[in-house]
């Protein structure tokens, strides 16, 4: 690819590597060409290699969440500051119909409708907060009214703009820019009326270039320890009764007792909630977690060891070390978001071809097809 080309150095270093990766043992080809993707995203030959190396059944789990943990944090931090959260998203509407993606996606084509009056609704995915609104209208196609309506965490739409609120830059092909709002906002619907027929066909009044939804998004938590495999010390109970959501169940640690639980896929953890049995609680909680065969980090927890707040660090495992008083626990709830080595894998090609749909494209549906689970 040209993109590849404009970067000499980090593409023949990248294909060094791709070169050197058939020379080893098959298990170590995946970090290798991981290494390689970041050298020079753009050597699609290298994505094919990496497509093959993860098949590799010797290939060691724990390898394969070393090689990806720098991207995850690099995702989080670019969560953390303000961006378009409306690109690539999904947004439905009878009147655009298949022409709706064109309004958040990176291809340069337009979203048309015939119709008089319009409507469309933009999924966000996450709780956000909206700080600026941009349009681009398709030639003079741009509605004369319209009203936007943001959905909060309640699942209810309620009105936040109308056209009035809104600058204008330009005659054609021109910009629309408005304020956002303070709600966190889940959907978006936006109604137009009056529009204008299209220079050109003089069939469409309604055209969209592009939107931009300028902010930031926020973390959904999850139970992201549920049903996870666990390990626990000699003489205690049965362990799998720590993570299956049920109350009846009791987990036994006898005396100075510990657990760890596989979470399988590295996840952002907020915290680990502890259940204890009526009356029960010891006298201290170390908890331990890592990403990999990575760097342990320690948190302690403070009486009455109900909660152990985790600041959303990284780990695909958790240990929890029990010491004196009374060991019994209901279950245990490791709050957080999980990524999976494939949303992993997509976020590194939607990060390096954001502007290329069709090889962005079939490099994620190639990453789908991966015979591979956590």
């Amino acid at each position: 690819m040209n993109e590849a080309q404009k970067n000499l150095a980090g593409y023949r270093l990248s294909e060094k590597l791709r070169i050197a990766s058939k020379l080893v043992n098959p298990e170590d080809r995946f970090e290798i060409l991981e290494d390689a993707t970041t050298e020079c995203p753009y050597n699609f030959a290298v994505w094919v290699d990496l497509e093959k190396a993860i098949k590799e059944p010797n290939l060691n789990k724990e390898t394969v969440q070393n090689a990806l943990l720098p991207v995850v944090l690099s995702q989080r931090e670019k969560e953390n500051k303000s961006s378009d959260i409306a690109s690539e998203k999904i947004v439905t509407s009878e009147c655009f119909g298949t022409t709706s993606r064109a309004m958040t996606d990176k291809h340069g084509n337009t979203a048309y409708c015939k119709q008089e009056t319009a409507d469309f609704e933009i999924d966000l995915e996450k709780p956000s907060t909206i700080q600026e609104i941009k349009f681009q209208w398709w030639g003079w196609s741009k509605p004369a009214e319209y009203d936007i309506y943001a959905m909060g965490e309640d699942g209810d739409y309620v009105l936040v703009k109308t056209h009035e609120d809104e600058r204008v830059e330009g005659w054609f092909n021109h910009w629309s820019y408005l304020n956002g709002w303070d709600m966190k906002t889940t959907k978006i619907k936006m109604d137009l009326r009056k529009g204008k027929k299209d220079p050109w066909s003089g069939k469409n009044y309604f055209g969209i270039r592009t939107i931009n939804l300028i902010g930031i998004s926020y973390d959904i938590l999850d139970d992201v320890s549920k049903g996870k495999p666990v390990s626990a010390s000699v003489g205690s109970s049965d362990p799998d009764s720590l993570v299956d959501a049920s109350n009846s169940t009791l987990w036994d640690a006898g005396e100075n007792g510990w657990f760890e639980i596989n979470l399988r896929q590295i996840c952002a953890l907020d915290d680990i909630e502890f259940f204890w049995a009526d009356g029960e609680k010891p006298e201290s909680v170390k908890v331990t977690y890592k990403v990999g065969s990575g760097q342990e980090t320690e948190a302690s927890g403070e009486d009455p060891f109900r909660t152990v707040p985790l600041e959303m660090d990284c780990g695909t495992t958790v240990k929890v070390e029990i010491l004196g008083g009374n060991q019994v626990l209901k279950g245990v709830k490791a709050c957080g978001v999980s990524y999976s080595t494939k949303d992993i894998l997509k976020l590194k090609v939607n990060q390096a071809y954001e502007d290329f749909y069709y090889v962005r494209t079939h490099l994620t549906g190639s990453i789908d097809s991966m015979t591979y689970e956590d």
